[in-house]
């Protein structure tokens, strides 16, 4: 199953927008300011795993993150739509932190200048995103 979307979510003082894309291929996030990225974080792939790194060439532009840093269950099974997908805006003492759910499970945490951000399914930190510590 795989379903390509495109979704804006902007910040409640409207200074932010959360894009969350999905080619098809793997799930990113993007923080933009101004129509400017200023933070970026991988969230999932749709695709298996590749063996080695994709990174090196451009042309297979969105990566999927390779396995030695992916968690098998970062594989995204289901199809997702806008209702899926919840956004929580905490601006706390640390600064603005952007928090990314699907399905009512965090999936994704930056904040502007994380490139990248933190992956819930990241087990090991790269250029597409860093390992999140999940609290039990």
């Amino acid at each position: 199953m795989s379903n390509e979307l495109m979704i804006d979510f902007p910040s409640p003082c409207n200074m932010y927008v959360l894009t969350i894309e999905d080619d098809g291929k793997t799930g990113y996030g993007y923080l933009k300011h101004m129509d400017r990225i200023v933070g970026d974080v991988w969230l999932y792939n749709r695709c298996e795993a590749p063996e080695t790194t994709e990174w090196q060439d451009k042309k297979n532009l969105p990566f999927a993150n390779c396995k030695g840093y992916v968690n098998p269950q970062g594989l995204m099974e289901r199809d997702v739509s806008a209702d899926d997908i919840n956004i929580d805006w905490d601006y706390g003492k640390a600064g603005l932190v952007v928090y990314v759910y699907f399905f009512e499970d965090l999936y994704g945490a930056l904040r502007p200048n994380d490139k990248p951000g933190y992956a819930r399914f990241a087990i090991k930190s790269g250029p597409l995103a860093k390992v999140m510590e999940m609290e039990n």
